[in-house]
């Protein structure tokens, strides 16, 4: 039911759309409506059927809907579940706890040691269907798209029908065989260039010839006409209907009709499709003139006229194209009036007249530019504290940080956190899934906590956002433990944790033994979990869920740790707190010579730089700039081409002068060693590594080939790496060493 609102959402967004761009077409066409051809009144109703059609177009600054978006995030703001300005429970739950942190009630350490925060009546475990999917629609818009969708089925299935129906009438029709009428046909063929042959077919269920057939075309000729019209009519005749063939009018209609099908509950829409249909006779009308000649313009509009005084016709034609349409008078006298005045080479598009399109196409046929500072924009509460100089540096999907605060800012939606500061654990780092956030679909946020003992489990608290309910955030859970598992035992259990309805779902190996446990409940529209591995933590986690709430400013000052071992830079400000990590003020040009311009950056462990000389050496942070020949602020797929990273150790370059070799990181208590040559770049002294895999002789023949280049300045070393197809290496390693410290005022 939700996928079902959803289209039904975009087709009543598309239809607004598309409405808008329709007023924008007849308020061109009004202006300079006997300054532009019949060709090009048409070809302005194709961007409107083209805007109906297509659900995913480019984003553009210059698009019309960049205004349109303004009013639209206006609306979504004040209206969204999800939003932190406009969910007052949201908003007074985060004044509550603002209010409760200096409460006496509030301190964990008074409350009884015996309060019971698991309801002991539902305890024991027990075999549960599923929770049911979350209301996330409006009853209103439910009624809605369940109408929407009964009016399109109806609407399609008609319209095949009728297709359908013309299709069969071919067997009760004649095919025409009379010389006369064929050589008259097979000369229009001529002056069209059309070299296929299109039969005529013949008989008296319709009085106005039509042409019929998308893959197959035919044309239908009333008996009456091919017996009782003279060469020339026939002419006119045949000419019509083989120019609405040449400018592939057939699809064109065909389309039309497709959209009205989807937007039929839009009566704009009906009207357009209309004037779209009438607007497609005086083109086809303004193509056979272009081809026959201006001095047929007056013959072929007697032609026409005869047509009306002989025949008439009380129903509309679907989805044909007839020659005549007697029943919309002043469809007939635009249609005179157009042929009269009809000038040669008036079908021609203008070079004005394609630039007119193509700017009509750049500002309609696209959508509101996306804006990458929105996917890092603080919540309400944070908008005072936020670093509002941080200028961005990197995009990704998949963000890391090593502080709340700073993760909240990029979220973009309100979120509880478990308070842990009366129990025993600690902040250990967040990561964000942001795969879906810049469609507005979902967002997965992960915070890991572990007590300070090295050896304790690491419990992964999760919130996210647009994941359709409860049942699809249990769905998700139970695919990522089919990758990582395989197939296993659930067990399900529904636990009442102070207000909250939880549900716990335990994963058992074919061992029986616990893979994992999680807890799941939702709260305000967004979904949570809280999981330990390997083990039941109950407990502990029953108080983390019954704790959870707002971050408020005490709680982002604690959950700062530099022991997460990736940290992502991702602007100016990250690079600023990444270098009080590293200890020092590193080097960080974004662009290097031939081309490379840099795609991310992170801090990282050691490991990741050479061997660790114990387990303290282990945790020294070190930072790493990635390089490709990409386009700026966009990170591929894959290897990056150059890395540079940088350490506070002095001992490695050391190590290197002595031993002749560097010794990589390949398990805890094995090192991968690789032999370095010293030699002079830019007069400075640096070893450089012979070529060598990552992972040693773990690595496969599919992993790249490296070369690192290593020097030291003062107490900080230095590396280079480079894949192969880097044919500039020292020239880059030069330039590098002419760099001075980042200035963080200044970056660029």
């Amino acid at each position: 039911m939700d996928m079902l609102c959803d289209i039904f959402l975009w087709v009543f967004d598309a239809t607004i759309g598309a409405s808008l761009v329709a007023f924008m077409v007849i308020a061109i066409k009004k202006i300079f409506q006997h300054r532009i051809s019949a060709r090009l009144h048409h070809a302005l109703w194709l961007i409107v059927l083209i805007r109906l059609l297509f659900p995913f177009l480019p984003n553009s600054s210059v698009s019309i809907f960049n205004i349109w978006q303004l009013g639209v995030d206006s609306i979504k703001n004040a209206v969204s579940p999800h939003s932190p300005v406009a969910n007052d429970a949201s908003q007074k739950e985060r004044e509550q706890n603002s209010k409760q942190i200096n409460s006496p009630q509030n301190d964990k350490t008074k409350q009884p040691e015996n309060q019971k925060l698991l309801d002991p009546s539902i305890s024991n475990p027990i075999k549960i269907d599923p929770d049911p999917v979350e209301d996330t629609h409006t009853l209103g818009v439910k009624i809605a798209a369940i109408v929407w969708l009964i009016g399109c089925i109806s609407l399609l299935g008609f319209m095949c029908a009728y297709l359908l129906r013309t299709r069969r009438r071919m067997s009760s029709l004649k095919i025409v065989t009379d010389p006369q009428v064929i050589s008259i046909m097979d000369d229009c063929r001529k002056r069209f260039g059309i070299t296929k042959p299109i039969p005529i077919y013949s008989g008296s269920y319709r009085k106005s010839p039509h042409i019929a057939g998308l893959i197959h075309p035919w044309i239908y000729c009333p008996e009456e006409i091919c017996k009782e019209s003279n060469a020339s009519a026939l002419t006119h005749v045949f000419s019509h209907e083989l120019a609405h063939y040449k400018r592939k009018d057939i699809a064109w209609n065909l389309l039309g009709l497709l959209a009205l099908a989807i937007h039929w509950m839009n009566p704009f829409i009906w009207m357009c499709v209309k004037q779209m249909k009438a607007d497609r006779e005086l083109a086809c009308d303004a193509y056979v003139l272009n081809i026959l000649g201006e001095t047929e313009s007056v013959p072929y509009g007697m032609t026409i006229i005869q047509f009306l005084q002989r025949f008439s016709t009380n129903r509309q034609q679907l989805h044909l194209l007839p020659f005549t349409e007697a029943n919309n008078k002043n469809q007939m006298i635009r249609r005179i009036q157009m042929i009269k005045s009809f000038k040669a080479g008036s079908y021609k598009l203008s070079v004005a007249a394609v630039l007119c399109v193509a700017l009509m196409s750049s500002v309609t046929l696209t959508n509101a530019a996306v804006k990458v500072e929105s996917t890092v924009k603080p919540v309400a509460s944070d908008q005072a504290t936020a670093e509002q100089e941080a200028r961005f540096l990197f995009d990704s999907d998949e963000r890391t940080y090593d502080r709340l605060s700073k993760g909240i800012q990029t979220t973009g939606f309100a979120f509880k956190v478990p308070d842990v500061l009366a129990m025993d654990y600690e902040f250990k780092g967040m990561y964000i899934d942001q795969k879906k956030l810049r469609t507005n679909k979902e967002t997965h946020v992960y915070i890991e906590f572990s007590k300070k003992d090295p050896s304790s489990e690491v419990v992964r608290f999760s919130a996210s956002s647009g994941l359709q309910g409860l049942e699809a955030a249990y769905k998700k859970i139970v695919d990522e433990q089919k990758k990582g598992y395989g197939e296993q035992k659930i067990e399900k259990q529904n636990l009442k944790v102070q207000a909250l309805d939880v549900v716990k779902v335990t994963f058992i190996g074919a061992d029986n033994n616990i893979n994992s446990v999680y807890y799941l409940w939702q709260d305000n529209g967004i979904q949570y979990s809280l999981n330990s591995f390997a083990s039941d933590l109950q407990e502990d986690i029953v108080k983390m869920i019954s704790n959870v709430k707002y971050p408020d400013q005490a709680m982002k000052e604690r959950y700062v740790g530099y022991s997460v071992y990736v940290m992502g830079l991702y602007d100016t400000e990250d690079v600023q707190h990444g270098s009080k990590a590293i200890g020092f003020t590193p080097k960080f040009p974004l662009e290097l010579p031939g081309q490379f311009k840099g795609t991310a950056a992170d801090i990282s462990s050691k490991v990741n730089f050479s061997m660790p000389a114990n387990e303290k050496d282990y945790k020294t942070m070190y930072l790493g700039i990635y390089y490709d020949v990409a386009e700026k602020n966009k990170r591929l797929s894959g290897e990056n081409r150059i890395s540079l990273d940088q350490i506070k150790d002095t001992k490695i370059y050391e190590d290197m002068k002595k031993n002749g070799n560097v010794a990589f990181y390949q398990s805890m208590d094995e090192a991968y060693k690789v032999k370095v040559n010293m030699l002079k770049i830019a007069g400075n002294e640096v070893f450089k590594t012979e070529k060598y895999k990552r992972y040693g002789e773990a690595s496969t023949a599919a992993d790249p080939t490296l070369i690192s280049y290593f020097w030291r300045e003062n107490d900080v070393c230095f590396k280079v790496t480079f894949t192969d197809g880097v044919s500039n290496e020292e020239e880059i390693v030069s330039y590098l060493m002419s760099q001075k410290a980042v200035d963080f005022q200044n970056l660029k």
